[in-house]
């Protein structure tokens, strides 16, 4: 009798983390990789801007630093509502450069990481940023310099910092960007970014950004009038790949290694319980 009872308990024990980890799998796990109700993510960038000069007609370097702050401000249903702050400065100055900065109100769904249309102060589509476990296939992601979502490209596998990476690229030329004040002259953008992105977390860990906005004078003329090139900082690189890294690990082990060790662990217990009632019965 004792053994007997001795392999039910295992049987059902077994059975319990069988079914615990299915429901850990399918219903608890996908709400831990949602974006935070709390998020809250501060990344800066450096480079270079070249604007006109409106009185030598000449294109000047301004070094540049961008800091890009997003903030949770409120969660309706699925979708949380981020502020965003971006803060342009000269790099040798120091002096704020405010005609360059900008604020916007994003709404994004939690579990895609996608834009829904009817939050944020502007019907935006595409990703907010990459979805955890990437595929090897292209997203389209919004981009706020072209105002519509662009395909970014999947290019390869890559070692980036000691982390397996995927690397993106979005590449677009004479992208129609409305007309120019006073002269009516069309305007367009050539847009170059390569992105890289670590694929379990879809933790972005590199941008880089090439942007030319152009006046279009003739059939066979456009001039430029702007030009943005702008890369993540060494220090919001480690930042970023440090992140990716731990929420990679956190990530598999509640999920692929977390699971089939419970699984394996619940098999064993069913198991070792059947043989236990096999024995009693023998007996």
């Amino acid at each position: 009798m004792r053994l007997q009872g001795w392999s039910l308990g295992l049987t059902i024990a077994g059975l319990v983390l069988v079914v615990f980890s299915l429901v850990w799998l399918l219903a608890l796990f996908p709400a831990m990789v949602k974006l935070p109700s709390d998020y809250d993510r501060v990344v800066n960038f450096e480079g270079t801007y070249m604007v006109l000069n409106p009185d030598t007609q000449a294109l000047e370097e301004l070094p540049v630093c961008v800091e890009r702050v997003q903030l949770a401000t409120d969660v309706q249903d699925n979708v949380v509502i981020i502020s965003e702050t971006v803060c342009c400065t000269h790099a040798l100055a120091g002096m704020e450069l405010p005609q360059f900065g900008a604020f916007g109100e994003l709404g994004v769904d939690r579990s895609t990481r996608a834009y829904v249309p009817g939050y944020g102060d502007m019907d935006r589509v595409g990703q907010f940023c990459f979805p955890s476990d990437l595929e090897e296939q292209s997203y389209s992601m919004w981009i706020s310099s072209a105002g519509r979502p662009l395909q970014a490209e999947f290019i390869g596998e890559e070692d980036f910092h000691g982390l397996k990476v995927f690397a993106f690229e979005i590449s677009e030329q004479d992208l129609d960007i409305g007309t120019q004040e006073g002269t009516g002259l069309p305007k367009v953008l050539d847009i170059a970014i390569s992105l890289k992105a670590e694929p379990v977390s879809g933790t972005t860990v590199y941008t880089e950004s090439n942007s030319t906005y152009s006046v279009i004078v003739s059939e066979d003329m456009k001039v430029p009038y702007y030009i943005s090139s702008i890369s993540f900082t060494e220090d919001t690189i480690a930042d970023l790949v440090d992140t990716a890294s731990d929420a990679r690990t956190l990530i598999l082990w509640l999920s692929f290694f977390g699971f089939w060790i419970v699984i394996a662990v619940g098999a064993a217990l069913v198991i070792a319980g059947v043989v236990m009632a096999v024995r009693a019965r023998e007996e």
